[in-house]
């Protein structure tokens, strides 16, 4: 074959960039301008909570307390149309007895919160246990991503003046607030 008769050397279709090991959770590497710019860009704040479901939650909270050094910030539970916050010395043993048991535990390591919600023990989890993600936004941005939310159709299930709850399309609950939930909106919340 002479040199005229030989196949050009084909283009991939997809460019690609090598990079060595490690990267999955240790993750960044890409550095530079982002792959995909965002359109616009509300202002998030912080993640306020991660709320995770739990079949335990003595044993969750234990864990988390001792694992991450994370305090206990309260446990609630619902009495009629009010929450009831648990003292620090409750007791679990004498609680569960007496009917009296957390469904909510709050817990704080500096920029970590944990919502910890009983699901009750022997929960065949079918849904995931990822209750919902609260982020912190600023109140303008509040605005404009319950509009956007509501204009696409997304499922609502809270919609207060300082927070909204809705659905996304991969069914992950997020609570958006913008930190200034009045009395009557941080009861509903929990």
């Amino acid at each position: 074959m002479s040199e005229r008769e030989q196949p050009a050397a084909q283009t991939p279709a997809v460019q690609t960039v090598g990079v060595p090991a490690p990267l999955p959770f240790g993750l960044p590497v890409p550095a530079g301008s982002p792959l995909v710019p965002a359109e616009r860009r509300p202002a998030i704040e912080a993640v306020e909570h991660i709320a995770v479901r739990v079949a335990d939650i003595r044993r969750a909270e234990a864990f988390y307390h001792d694992f991450f050094g994370m305090d206990v910030v309260f446990r609630a539970r619902r009495a009629g149309e009010r929450w009831e916050f648990l003292p620090a010395d409750f007791d679990w043993d004498t609680g569960l007895r007496q009917g009296i048991y957390p469904e909510y535990c709050y817990l704080r390591n500096g920029p970590l919160a944990l919502l910890i919600q009983a699901a009750g023990r022997g929960t065949v989890f079918v849904e995931p246990r990822l209750q919902h993600i609260s982020l912190r936004v600023a109140p303008e941005s509040l605005v404009e991503l319950r509009g956007v939310a509501l204009a696409r159709g997304y499922a609502v299930s809270e919609d207060q003046r300082h927070s909204f709850v809705f659905r996304d399309p991969f069914g992950i609950t997020w609570h958006l607030t913008d930190g200034h939930a009045g009395p009557d909106e941080h009861e509903s919340r929990i």
